[in-house]
């Protein structure tokens, strides 16, 4: 039985190596995996060794709050990025692109918990208002959905995307687009990916007429726009707080704009 936390270790290991950064949650749904992997009297004496939760006693472990084992991969570097926490080896240099794709993992990880609830709530917002829905194919990397509706002869393409942090790397895809389209994003922890995707594409967002983003509320089950305004009145009069919503963004996008000035008259 002495070996067992060495071999608990070793895939955490071989996982926290090949990615570098991971979220809180991604650790523990790894270190999780790990432990189900052992039989039920192995899981009793891990217990017992431990003297506690295992799970929770080998990611305090890794990320430095208790010292458990000299077999423990350290993590203990903590970052905040983008509104959540992130571990990182100690001997690490700033990673943007290791940063990037673990939070992307963690949107997916996130998404694929309510995906079918955001689905349902963007059905049921655009079916309230009088339009009728389809499933269509799209090539467009990272989408989850597209959904076309219509209603009076006047066409919208619905995308669903896991996140806000998904939809940068393929404007370009988006902009090919001939007729005006929604993306579709889950609401996010905190505003920090919504003002990044801001920061990061502002000229495209502002020279793009024919794309609106709404985002969806998993848990409220509602619809808020963030980026355009819907001709549809009932569409519009579905939505929650729109006015505070699209000012919301709106403000940010002049905030970046006088950020911009401010950085070149310097």
């Amino acid at each position: 039985m002495e070996n067992l936390l060495p071999r608990v270790y070793k895939e955490i290991s071989n996982y926290l190596e090949k990615h570098k950064a991971v979220s809180g949650e991604e650790l523990m749904w790894k270190i999780d995996q790990e432990v189900d992997k052992l039989n039920d009297n192995e899981k009793k004496e891990l217990e017992k060794l431990l003297k506690g939760d295992v799970s929770r006693m080998i990611f305090d472990g890794i990320t430095g709050k208790i010292r458990l084992s000299v077999f423990s991969p350290d993590m203990h570097v903590s970052i905040n990025y983008l509104g959540d926490v992130f571990y990182c080896p100690p001997t690490h240099k700033y990673m943007p692109e290791e940063l990037g794709n673990a939070f992307k993992r963690l949107a997916q990880m996130r998404f694929d918990e309510v995906s079918q609830k955001i689905e349902d709530t963007i059905r049921n917002l655009m079916t309230d208002s009088g339009c009728a829905t389809s499933d269509i194919q799209t090539q467009i990397k990272g989408v989850f959905k597209s959904i076309q509706t219509v209603k009076d002869d006047q066409k919208l393409q619905l995308l669903i995307f896991p996140s806000i942090v998904f939809v940068s790397e393929c404007l370009k895809e988006l902009e090919e687009i001939p007729h005006t389209y929604v993306v579709a994003i889950p609401s996010e922890k905190t505003p920090a990916p919504f003002v990044n995707f801001i920061r990061e594409n502002i000229d495209t967002i502002r020279g793009n007429k024919k794309m609106m983003v709404w985002v969806v509320n998993s848990d409220q089950m509602t619809v808020s726009p963030f980026l355009g305004k819907p001709a549809d009145k009932d569409i519009w009069n579905k939505f929650k707080d729109p006015e505070k919503s699209l000012m919301a963004s709106q403000n940010w996008m002049k905030g970046m704009m006088r950020s911009r000035v401010l950085d070149e008259d310097f």
